[in-house]
């Protein structure tokens, strides 16, 4: 499985830094040109360590109590990639001399990007190169490069110099609020280039990290320049070998001497290994196989799987969103691990579980007296986000967290886990919605939050939000039960740790059983919130909006309308088929897709999963199409600032719970497919209760059967 980029236009070379980043979880390298950048095409040549960040201050014009005083931001760590190449005394350049027969591809089987072309230097020397490039999965702290030459017409030496770049270099769009435009930097603390160590850190973070480097080769000097150390190295043989190591909250520069070749046989097993469940197959008349696999793999590279990180936004591939955690990752990249492979998606889990205390700190900001709020945007486990009508006030991520670990215990049986970190973050996430909700006629009202539709904001009653907390009151008490049931003493310690009488157990099932699901009976839709549909519409045609609208509109004008950005209500039909019939479906999408700008890279997966299971299947398609290339194709004009993780897990979801509609009922697997014309056949695994599964899917016959493993 490969995805190649072949040539050096201007998009290409600036998707190419996102796409073909290299990223274990840990660490993660953009996909940077090695003999540095060109002035026809703007660069970030950036190195990230998952859970590396500095702080700042968020200066607000009219601050009041409660407002974020500090932001977080993945900051880029010392960066080697730059790799100088001078042959017989001229520099290799793609702007000197002429390129031929060069290819540029990500191998995902094999885990590392190859760069390989012929080189005629302007005296006419000719030489081929190529570069591989990997961030391994053995030793999560490694990158390492090799470098081979073929000396075509000529025996002149090849000289290489390493840049080890302490400050980043960075084109920014200061008119896109979803960049930082702060440029934050580390601070070196202490070089010993007699070992091949520089100690790095932060300033305000307190964070401290090391980079050790070994190369190969002839060493000619290594000197310390103000933003650099350069290392110059004369060529041998025919091969160069680069290992960078970064040591953060381990002391060990694991697997720092390794041979490349050994390197690539461990990524290889361990790739094996992983694809043996994750693949899917899919015969189309679209490279969707391509695309559904290498948001998969792309996953891979920049989940955190220590328990103390999660994934970003924008993985480790950009900086976009200031590497913030959001709700993306357990409403759009946990189910993908959830399927694949369990034991990964319970580590996205344990790291909300691992900042609980400060989601009870957060709460805190807003004045509510219990529970624990997790922070809208964050790395640390600190609120990041200074906009709180579209930031923060988006407390259906408690609900999102929650619903995530419920699934986890559907799939996994996992009630230990359930006992010792989830019931914990179940609760304690719930008792903020039974604080802030109320009693009225009857129904149960949570007011003045903000749904997933960041351009509907401070509303009452969100359909998705209070659909997702009567489900979270509703498991509370069926977990409560089961520990209760299974292990008494377990449950004798969590509620005398949760201080949890039954009282509280039987008032939340009550608040589930009245929770306010506003309807609009005239229209036959479920209401995005009381006052949605109250609106007037937006007035200006499709031709006459220019889009994204928060990049074009003041947010009081986009406020007043029935525009939405992405999926919200839809979300909820998605989530809870069995909740409503097809009819209000049905006339529930419909409505919704007219006001839905899908400004949003999430937005798309959920419609298309939505029509695809109502066998509206050309509609699901197309807005399939739409998610699956995004940044494949770039279709969103901002793949160089990073990869859309959420698009790559909705990629995903469209596949199994649109396409094959998979679902469980009454504790088990079924699917009923809708497969659109263009897709001849669905093939893939997942896992359920311990046991791996095939399921298989196409115009004439489908089914689910038990593999064993090894198969």
């Amino acid at each position: 499985m490969k995805i190649y980029l072949n040539d050096y236009q201007t998009e290409t070379l600036e998707k190419a830094e996102s796409l073909f980043f290299n990223g274990n979880g840990l660490i993660g390298l953009r996909g940077n040109l090695e003999e540095g950048y060109y002035d026809h095409f703007s660069t970030n040549r950036e190195t990230y360590i998952n859970g590396f960040y500095e702080t700042k201050d968020i200066h607000y014009p009219e601050k009041m109590y409660g407002f974020t005083p500090t932001g977080e931001t993945m900051i880029s760590v010392i960066d080697g990639q730059t790799t100088l190449i001078t042959i017989g005394g001229e520099q290799f350049s793609i702007t000197e001399g002429s390129i031929s027969k060069s290819q540029r591809y990500l191998d995902m089987e094999k885990g590392l990007t190859v760069r390989s072309l012929l080189w005629t230097s302007p005296q006419g020397r000719q030489t081929k190169i190529t570069i591989s490039r990997l961030a391994s999965f053995q030793y999560k702290n490694l990158f390492s490069m090799k470098i081979d030459f073929e000396r075509v017409n000529h025996e002149e030496e090849i000289e290489l110099t390493t840049h080890l770049n302490f400050y980043p270099v960075r084109t920014i769009d200061k008119n896109d609020p979803r960049m930082s435009h702060d440029l934050q930097k580390i601070s070196i603390k202490d070089i010993d280039l007699a070992k091949n160590r520089c100690k790095f850190g932060t300033e305000y973070s307190q964070l401290e990290a090391e980079l050790a480097w070994s190369i190969d080769n002839q060493t000619l000097s290594q000197t310390i320049e103000a933003e650099r150390i350069v290392i110059r190295t004369k060529l041998e043989g025919n091969s160069y070998q680069k290992n960078l190591s970064y040591s953060f909250q381990q002391p060990e520069h694991a697997g720092i001497d390794s041979n490349f070749a050994d390197l690539v046989q461990q990524q290889e097993q361990f790739l094996a290994e992983f694809w043996q469940s994750a693949k899917v197959k899919i015969k189309s008349t679209e490279m969707l196989e391509e695309s559904v696999n290498y948001s998969t793999f792309a996953l891979l590279q920049s989940l955190g799987s220590n328990g103390t990180t999660s994934i970003a936004a924008k993985g480790l591939s950009g900086s976009g969103y200031e590497g913030h955690y959001f709700w993306d990752a357990e409403m759009f990249v946990f189910p993908v691990f959830l399927h694949l492979n369990p034991t990964l998606a319970k580590q996205l889990l344990t790291y909300r579980y691992h900042i609980l205390d400060k989601a009870r700190e957060n709460r805190q900001l807003f004045g509510y007296q219990t529970g624990a709020l997790f922070p809208w945007r964050t790395i640390s486990g600190t609120e990041s986000s200074p906009f709180f009508e579209g930031g923060s006030a988006q407390h259906h991520i408690n609900a999102d967290i929650a619903y995530a670990f419920i699934q986890y215990y559907r799939y996994t049986d996992d009630l230990a886990f359930i006992a010792d970190c989830g019931f914990e973050v179940l609760l304690e996430t719930a008792r903020v919605f039974s604080e802030i909700g109320y009693l009225k006629n009857d129904q149960f009202h949570i007011d003045k939050i903000t749904g997933p539709d960041e351009y509907t904001v401070l509303v009452n009653d969100n359909y998705y939000t209070n659909q997702l907390v009567a489900y979270q009151f509703e498991w509370i008490n069926r977990l409560a039960q089961i520990i209760k049931e299974q292990s008494p003493e377990t449950w004798a310690e969590l509620t005398e740790r949760l201080q949890l009488q039954e009282e509280e157990l039987q008032e939340l099932a009550l608040f589930a059983d009245k929770m306010a699901l506003p309807f609009d009976k005239e229209k036959g839709i479920i209401a995005q919130d009381r006052d949605f549909l109250n609106k007037g519409l937006w007035p200006y045609s499709q031709e006459e909006t220019k889009y994204p609208l928060l990049l074009n509109y003041h947010p009081l004008t986009i406020y007043r309308y029935q525009i939405s950005k992405q999926a919200d209500a839809v979300l909820a039909l998605m989530l809870f088929p069995a909740a409503f019939d097809q009819v209000t479906i049905a006339k529930s999408i419909a409505y919704y897709d007219e006001v839905t700008t899908h400004d949003s890279s999430l937005s798309y997966s959920t419609f298309s999963t939505v029509y695809s299971r109502l066998g509206q299947v050309e509609k699901g398609y197309e807005y399939f199409l739409k998610n699956a290339r995004t940044d494949l194709d770039n279709s969103h004009k901002n793949t160089k600032d990073g990869i859309h993780t959420a698009s790559m897990g909705g990629t995903f979801m469209t596949i199994v719970y649109g396409f094959c509609n998979l679902q469980v009922i009454n504790d088990e697997l079924v699917i009923d497919p809708h497969l659109p014309a263009e897709i001849e056949e669905i093939d893939f695994y997942t896992y359920y209760k311990n046991k791996k599964y095939r399921i298989y899917a196409n115009h004439h016959e489908h089914w689910i059967e038990q593999e064993t493993e090894g198969e």
